[in-house]
């Protein structure tokens, strides 16, 4: 039997306010869960083909490549931003073709009975796809009635049948390696600057506010086996598959929300891959878990950058409405141990979070020169659906119910509005820069002028509308030349990113 894989992967931006399209941006990023499930459907005898869509797609190209691929099961990718997209191409390929339609990832994991209630969508698959695609796919190719397999809903004939969700994959080694030839590497953005992405474990542990994790976990009756990772020794044969693939390969992105260090996992996980790897790689951690221990364990094997949520710098913000559990004092101490063992860091934030104003902002801004971190991002918070701080922001009326998910939506709230908003954005970074300036200074000029400066960013009577204007004009330019430099002149762009980061690679 031959399934075909639709994967939507860039997203629509529509202006909530003016219904205007904005843009697009464009995708080309690896998928952990399709890989696998490639490989599981492959390894029993069945045929799997990947659509890979990094931008969008007209109805006559779509069509045609569907006839052309001829499945007997389509399945489409579905997550939140890029559900509406996933609307218009199931019409489309009912217009095309009368095979059964499946819908599957975060959005009909979560949102059930929005995308079972689509038109053209005849099933969709809740939590992992390995084990249930499988049994799906072995029935449907016997002739044999699917309509009670575990995890996947049914609709048919006006009926809707909703089977629960099977336990979760206790031991992920028992999955084959995942069939990164599924994807045209040549489409990845990480192919630009070769980098392979990794991904060793399943689950995030906690539950942070603003993200589905919680209610992920939720669903299967085995939650407190959710947050699972492959054994060092799967790993490895992982990584010399992915680079085997791809020979292009010089770097590494670990994309695990936090990679293991419990029980001897990283000590044993870094000694093979100093050996049997060796390449230098990025990763994410989680800055109350972190000691010098871990960072030197890291920066031994080759990290040269790590990836850190900070999210807000106000204790309130933090704590009491993400749900984070971290101290300002335990976030200074990750970025210190970092520093001290020449790992470059970068901190990830978010500005317009429900309950904040300029002045919370503005802790954030001094946590980030406080913790001295390479890079600050700082993007929109964006109310995904069925998270705990969506329903807040639905209770308090910043935040309708129900939008179109392409929007550039935004909390509406009256201590933040949309141009004060749009400036704490786009001048974060320039005030990150201005404070860490002022305190090479000399006291007492330099808290003299902290103070002037803290007047000037929560002053409410600068033009901010205006110098958003401005900020984007030049971001929008600064994009599309480190775009073009990347492009054009890969290994030089490499070159000077890796004196930059600090990269040492051996010859």
């Amino acid at each position: 039997m031959k399934v075909l894989f639709v994967y939507p992967d860039y997203k629509v931006n529509i202006d909530p306010q003016s219904g205007r399209m904005l843009g697009v941006d464009e995708g080309g990023w690896y998928m952990e869960g399709v890989g696998s499930i490639a490989a599981v459907l492959k390894g029993a005898g069945h045929d799997f083909a990947l659509y890979h869509l990094t931008s969008p797609a007209g109805r006559g190209e779509f069509q045609n490549t569907l006839r052309r691929e001829s499945p007997d099961l389509l399945g489409f990718v579905t997550m939140t931003r890029e559900y509406p997209q996933v609307k218009e191409y199931v019409l489309w390929a009912k217009e095309a073709t009368d095979i059964p339609i499946i819908s599957g990832s975060y959005h009909p994991t979560t949102l059930p009975e929005e995308v079972i209630a689509t038109p053209g969508i005849d099933m969709l698959c809740r939590g992992e796809g390995e084990e249930a695609l499988l049994e799906l796919v072995g029935r449907m190719d016997a002739g044999e009635d699917y309509r009670t397999t575990e995890s996947i809903w049914v609709k048919e004939g006006g009926a809707i049948y909703r089977n629960p969700v099977r336990p979760l994959i206790e031991d992920i080694d028992v999955l084959p390696l995942p069939d990164f030839g599924a994807f045209d590497f040549s489409m990845l953005l990480s192919t630009r600057i070769n980098t392979g992405v990794v991904i060793l474990s399943r689950g995030c542990p906690y539950s942070c506010t603003y993200c589905s994790n919680k209610r992920m976990r939720d669903i299967y009756p085995n939650k407190n086996r959710y947050s699972r990772f492959h054994s060092p020794e799967y790993s490895i044969a992982y990584l010399k598959k992915l680079v085997a693939s791809f020979p292009r390969v010089e770097y590494l992105n670990f994309r695990d929300d936090i990679l293991p260090w419990k029980g001897g996992w990283l000590e044993n996980f870094t000694s093979l891959y100093r050996k049997e790897i060796g390449l230098p790689f990025i990763c994410n951690y989680r800055a109350n878990l972190v000691t010098p221990e871990i960072v030197r364990m890291l920066r031994q094997a080759g990290c040269y950058q790590m990836f850190f949520g900070v999210e807000s710098g106000n204790d309130f913000i933090r704590n009491e409405v993400l749900n984070r559990h971290m101290s300002r004092e335990k976030i200074v101490e990750a970025f210190d141990a970092c520093r001290e063992a020449g790992i470059k860091t970068v901190a990830y934030n978010m500005v317009g979070l429900p309950y904040e104003d300029k002045a919370k902002v503005l802790d954030t801004i001094k946590l980030n020169v406080e913790i001295g971190a390479d890079h600050s991002l700082c993007p929109i918070y964006y109310p995904y659906p069925d998270t705990v701080l969506f329903e807040t922001a639905v209770r308090e009326g910043w935040v309708p119910e129900v939008y179109d998910y392409r929007e550039d939506r935004y909390v509406d709230q009256p201590t933040l509005p949309r141009e004060q908003l749009y400036f704490a954005r786009h001048y974060f970074r320039t005030f990150v820069r201005l404070y860490r300036g002022l305190r090479k200074l000399p006291q007492p000029l330099s808290a003299y002028l902290e103070r002037m400066v803290d007047g000037l960013w929560l002053s409410r009577h600068l033009p901010h509308r205006a110098l958003v204007t401005l900020a984007a004009q030049g971001e929008s330019g600064w994009n599309r030349g480190k775009d073009f430099f990347r492009r054009r002149f890969p290994d030089l762009f490499l070159w000077v990113r890796d004196r930059v980061r600090g990269v040492e690679r051996d010859e």
